[in-house]
């Protein structure tokens, strides 16, 4: 198991990344088309990082 700074660092990490996601989501409805695009695949990457993220922290919470 992680140790209480481990813990604190997974989520706040999962923390920062729903922050990237939310402003990333915004970013998509850029006027600029390819800023839109480049802002979306950036987002799908973004995602599948949090929800990583998600479930360490659940493991190691014992919410899994």
């Amino acid at each position: 198991m992680l140790n209480a700074q481990d813990k604190e660092k997974v989520v706040k990490s999962c923390q920062t990344a729903n922050l990237l996601v939310q402003d990333l989501r915004e970013l998509v409805k850029a006027a600029d088309p390819l800023l839109a695009d480049a802002a979306l695949n950036l987002l799908r990457q973004v995602v599948e990082v949090e929800q990583r993220l998600k479930r360490i922290e659940a493991i190691t919470s014992g919410k899994a």
